[in-house]
């Protein structure tokens, strides 16, 4: 059990740190991806803006691209998802402190995020 703990610990800092070569980090964005609807099952963390989400994977390692069913803003900037990569098409917009259960327009369709 402590293996797992370690190796899921491990996953989570290596999303962050991805997710902080992407883009410009601050401490103000802070966006949680989920595998399942409801902030249910895999999940992956990011603290910048990603212009596309190929390449990147869930803690146990399902593609991240066109596979978000759920996302929750933690940080106090405004989150935007997008249905294409480099931050076009229909969108999700999360405001500080706020999620979707079940994204609207970006579920399963997940290919970019950008926070304003």
């Amino acid at each position: 059990m402590r293996i797992k703990a370690a190796i899921a610990a491990t996953a989570t800092v290596a999303a962050a740190l991805t997710g902080l070569a992407a883009g410009t980090a601050s401490a103000d964005n802070h966006v949680g991806l989920y595998y399942n609807s409801n902030y249910a099952g895999d999940q992956a963390h990011f603290y910048s803006n990603i212009s596309d989400f190929a390449g990147y994977v869930f803690i146990h390692g399902q593609p991240i691209k066109n596979n978000a069913a759920s996302a929750w803003n933690y940080g106090t900037s405004t989150a935007t998802i997008y249905f294409n990569s480099n931050y076009a098409g229909v969108s999700d917009r999360l405001a500080p402190g706020t999620g979707q259960a079940r994204l609207a327009n970006t579920y399963n369709e997940n290919a970019s995020l950008r926070f304003s």
